[in-house]
């Protein structure tokens, strides 16, 4: 018998016991069993991944109402209903908002300042290479150009050699 199987018996099971418990007689020990299904469906959702539910029954886009927009009123009371409209909508999406608690935002602000101290090392390492290197070359470029010459060619012939044994030879 698959899960989907059970899951049906379980909700039918469910609905026989609901439209017995309309009847005065039995209703606790009903009641009882309803709230046992009830747990054990909801642990089988856990194992299958699916979310809990939201104790209440989601609109659909087809069955909200429309908003009928209103082309009344001048140029100026359109705009100011529009930011009024636009600020009300803000507001609700901060109303939605989840803030982090307060270690969560100690440790996260920890890690960006660690992450942005080893960044600026890094490229400032970088750079004090690269401002050397222009200020030797300007000093003796031939030296210079004849050192990064060299590194190109030994750079070059090391990625012959790889992709010669990628390939497996002629």
């Amino acid at each position: 018998m698959s899960a989907e199987d059970t899951l049906e018996n379980k909700r039918k099971r469910r609905r026989e016991l609901r439209r017995q418990q309309a009847e005065p007689t039995a209703a606790e020990s009903v009641e009882e069993e309803v709230e046992s299904l009830d747990e054990e469906d909801e642990s089988d959702d856990d194992e299958r991944g699916l979310t809990a539910t939201k104790g209440r029954a989601t609109p659909g886009r087809r069955t909200q109402e429309v908003e009928v927009t209103k082309s009344e009123g001048n140029f100026l009371t359109r705009r100011f209903r529009g930011l009024a409209e636009y600020w009300e909508g803000v507001r609700d999406e901060a109303r939605k908002v989840v803030w982090p608690t307060r270690e969560e935002t100690r440790r996260l602000t920890a890690i960006v300042l660690t992450v942005t101290i080893i960044a600026s090392i890094v490229l400032g390492a970088i750079s004090l290479g690269f401002s050397a290197t222009i200020a030797a070359g300007l000093n003796s470029p031939l030296l210079v150009f004849g050192g990064l010459f060299g590194l190109a060619v030994i750079a070059f012939i090391v990625y012959l050699r790889s992709a010669n044994r990628r390939t497996g030879g002629f």
